[in-house]
């Protein structure tokens, strides 16, 4: 099996990308999305309808995440297989331009699409990673980055690769913000192993404020500079974290990926067969794997699809191992156990038909009906709660208090003059047709908006209805 990657002609990767494109039928064809699919779906679809981010809705996604997501509900709506084709495209380019790398910079003892092979392996762990994400987007970007980091440990980095080294780092941090611990990363990269001069250092490091400037004046354009700077960076680090899986389901699809990867690792650092150059890439990918633990553990929600992080530097030494092997047949061996092995438990936890997705906890992935739905399908709503579920039948979000970290502060004060007249403004504009009071917050603030609270209809004790 691995001897078919082994052959140098581009035509293999043609063919791992069908195979690709295979193994995700299953999930191209299911129908409910993931909870973070219409959570961007959501943000993608209110924002499109002339809304300003971080002003008129209230969400702590970075930037150009959110603006991919408008751009991707003005051409397909609500369609959450558009964000799997989209995602299988460019974890295609990704694979493409790992390998590229790779051989460009000499980083293996042989030519060949191994390294593809199993980067495009490990992008199929678990099927959240099918989706498109911030996280994988981001690190298309730090792909380029390595590159360039190549470039200047043989010399070859001049003024004007510098400088956009720097700007495809500051565009992986607008698209992930976690991302800009591979900035540090980086930095010592060059301090370590290249002699990169203080202007350089200059350039690179406008290279990176460049875009984040641009994407700043924007907001500082719209009078939002300040809400940026809160809902984007700040909140990410002041609220708690949400996990979405527990440690144990974690390890049910990351622990036989893990093994193989110590493995490598011990491998690959064990041997003396490599040129310096090679040890330098070497290093220069175990520092990134290290700030990768990093990113993860900034992350604000802990998501399986955040592991995507991890994947070009665990191919890196997997693929290094593999290409150890002295004798086919073990490579050979190896390379179908491991390949069947991911797929196969990605599968069982999908559809949920074997005793050891009991093991695991993902049920809570999806989005589940709502018992609210008799009064939110089809209308305009505002949650007042941890519940954004709730949006998934509705026509839309109806308000700019969306992400209920940041606006849990507006409305658990109701006596406040100045958070009421923040709700007020926005209510009356926006007119929400169903609000779902689910911690009886709203209750307390419309006692104290009767105008408001007299265009309602109380039908449920946590339900309010616009009267006709």
């Amino acid at each position: 099996m691995i001897g078919f990657f082994r052959i140098n002609d581009p035509y293999r990767l043609l063919i791992l990308f069908l195979a690709v494109v295979f193994i995700r039928l299953p999930y191209f064809i299911s129908s409910e999305p993931l909870v973070y699919e219409l959570n961007w779906m959501l943000i993608g679809e209110t924002l499109n309808q002339g809304n300003i981010l971080y002003k008129d809705f209230l969400a702590p996604i970075a930037p150009l995440a959110a603006w991919m997501y408008t751009a991707i509900d003005f051409i397909f709506g609500r369609a959450p297989m558009a964000y799997q084709i989209l995602a299988t495209l460019l974890m295609g380019y990704q694979f493409v331009l790992f390998n590229s790398i790779m051989h460009k910079n000499k980083a293996y003892n042989e030519n060949t699409y191994v390294p593809a092979f199993v980067y495009a392996l490990l992008m199929q762990v678990f099927f959240d990673f099918f989706t498109l994400s911030p996280v994988l987007v981001s690190m298309t970007f730090i792909l380029l980055v390595l590159d360039n980091i190549y470039l200047r440990i043989e010399n070859k980095l001049n003024d004007l690769t510098i400088l956009k080294t720097g700007f495809f780092m500051g565009m992986a941090v607008l698209f992930y913000l976690p991302s800009i611990i591979f900035l540090l990363a980086t930095v010592i990269s060059f301090v370590l192993l290249t002699g990169l001069i203080f202007r350089r250092y200059l350039m690179f490091f406008y290279g990176f404020l460049l875009p984040i400037a641009a994407v700043g004046l924007y907001y500082f354009w719209h009078d939002a500079l300040g809400n940026m700077m809160y809902q984007w960076i700040i909140s990410n680090f002041v609220y708690n974290q949400e996990n979405m899986v527990g440690l144990i389901s974690l390890l049910l699809f990351i622990s036989l990926p893990l093994l193989v990867f110590v493995l490598a690792l011990y491998k690959t650092f064990s041997i003396s067969r490599f040129t310096n150059y090679q040890v330098r890439v070497q290093q220069v990918m175990f520092m990134m794997f290290a700030a990768a633990w990093v990113v993860w553990i900034l992350g604000d929600v802990k998501a399986p699809y955040q592991l995507i992080v991890f994947v070009p530097f665990i191919a890196f030494f997997i693929a290094h191992f593999i290409l150890q092997f002295r004798k086919k047949a073990t490579a050979n061996l190896f390379t179908i156990f491991f390949t069947f092995s991911l797929i196969f438990v990605n599968y069982i936890l999908f559809y949920q038909n074997f005793h050891l997705h009991k093991w695991g906890d993902f049920n809570a992935l999806w989005v589940n009906e709502s018992i609210y739905e008799p009064w939110v399908a089809g209308k305009k709503v505002l949650v007042v709660g941890n519940g954004r579920q709730i949006y998934h039948s509705a026509s839309g979000v109806a308000t700019k208090f969306y992400d209920w970290k940041l606006s849990q502060n507006i409305w658990e004060m109701p006596n406040d003059p100045k958070k009421l007249a923040v709700i007020y403004d926005d209510l009356v504009k926006n007119q929400p047709e169903t609000i779902i009071d689910l911690d009886g917050y709203a209750e307390a603030v419309l006692e104290n908006l009767p105008g408001v609270s007299s265009e309602y209809e109380k039908v449920n004790y946590k339900v309010y209805v616009l009267k006709n």
